[in-house]
């Protein structure tokens, strides 16, 4: 998980990296959060910091896409086996539709008589349609082929999930991920795309598309400190270009699309590196221990990594310049595991999920690397995305 954590210059250091920041004023933004132990995504107006709406989606929502027009968010329900879309105008649910079948068989190879009997072949979008986890909801409450990664095909018609687990009935043991391509339109799987392991690396979790191909991580089954790898993929067909070594869990992919080139934040090897187009480490950027996920900064020469087991935040200068690592606050303080970031509309601003048991949703000041806002939300929160307000 790596060592302590280490301040790697001044904090004045780090103006530089970030242009134009300043003030903590919240524009008139709508926030999208997904909040694992309530089942839900929150809809929360960054102005007042009030919640506006709060849409029951599923079991453990967890990654959040922005379609490109702004009109819709797809929430990756990894408890579900299923994706619910979101329609951004009318903050609602607008459908849910799963990512895998329902299987007829278990891990061992056995009947699942229950699917069967209850008819769960047909009818349903979501495994949380029977496993609700409460009072008669089916056992176990968490189910399926455990979607985690999304991404849309360069015509957006078409959304591409990873998956840690394979889906039923083909998962007879420690098997291979899979990759969903389901087509919008009707919401089907078109087809699913099975990922051969690498040594212990089976499970497939960022997923990005890369120039005109399509990245995947894979990783081994965690808690594990073993390698990963990043597995290039024609962006038309899904076929295996290649593999490129990683550390330990690469949990996040950002593509650089003016630079050609991507970073890969490595959970459990406390690293973020760039690499061009064929995978390769371009730079190598020491983050504090648990980097999870990246947001580039406004001006482009920097990117933002959420240090989840630090309760830190690490600016890292793309352009080889010192980067600094900023904790968000003493180990005991309220704002611990931070996961994910979104800019802020003002483009001086960045909302923060910390992602503890008691969730907050944090306003940083990029300029002054500090927090200037705090709202209280559900904890197990994950993934934030920024709607401004004059959005479609």
């Amino acid at each position: 998980m790596g060592g302590a954590l280490r301040v790697l210059v001044a904090a004045a250091a780090l103006a530089g990296l970030v242009g134009g920041c300043g003030g903590g004023g919240a524009p008139a933004d709508r926030l999208f959060v997904s909040q694992a132990s309530t089942r839900s995504v929150a809809v929360i107006d960054a102005a007042s910091g009030r919640a506006l709406a709060r849409l029951q989606v599923g079991l453990l929502p967890h990654a959040l896409l922005l379609s490109p027009d702004g009109r819709t968010i797809y929430v990756a329900l990894t408890g579900s086996q299923a994706v619910a879309e979101l329609d951004v105008a009318t903050a609602t649910v607008r459908r849910t539709f799963p990512t895998a079948a329902v299987p007829t068989r278990r891990a061992d190879g056995s009947v699942n008589q229950a699917h069967l009997d209850a008819g769960a072949l047909t009818g349903h979008a979501s495994c949380a349609d029977c496993h609700s986890g409460g009072p008669g909801g089916a056992a176990p409450a968490y189910v399926g082929a455990r979607p985690f990664g999304l991404a849309l095909t360069g015509d957006g018609r078409r959304l591409l999930v990873s998956h840690l687990r394979p889906p039923e009935p083909d998962r007879l043991g420690l098997e291979p991920g899979a990759i969903a391509v389901v087509d919008l339109a009707s919401g089907a799987v078109e087809r699913t795309v099975t990922l051969a392991p690498a040594g212990a690396a089976t499970e497939a979790v960022a997923l990005a598309r890369v120039g005109e191909e399509v990245w995947v991580a894979l990783r081994p089954v965690q808690p594990s400190s073993e390698p990963g790898l990043l597995r290039r993929l024609d962006g038309a067909t899904l076929a295996p270009l290649g593999d490129v070594a990683t550390g330990s869990d690469p949990v996040a992919i950002l593509p650089l699309p003016d630079r050609g080139t991507a970073m890969v934040s490595h959970f459990e090897t406390d690293a973020v590196s760039e690499r061009d187009a064929a995978g390769a480490v371009v730079r190598h950027h020491q983050a504090a221990p648990g980097p999870m996920g990246l947001l580039r900064l406004p001006g482009g020469q920097a990117v933002l990594a959420m240090d989840y087991y630090s309760n830190a935040l690490s600016f890292l200068d793309l352009a080889g310049g010192p980067s600094a690592t900023v904790p968000l606050g003493d180990p005991a303080a309220a704002w611990p595991n931070p996961t994910h970031a979104a800019l802020a509309s003002d483009g001086r601003s960045a909302w923060v999920v910390s992602g503890g048991t008691a969730g907050r949703l944090l306003q940083v000041d990029l300029a002054a690397r500090r927090v200037v806002r705090d709202l209280p939300i559900d904890g197990l929160s994950f993934g934030v995305v920024v709607v401004p307000a004059a959005a479609p």
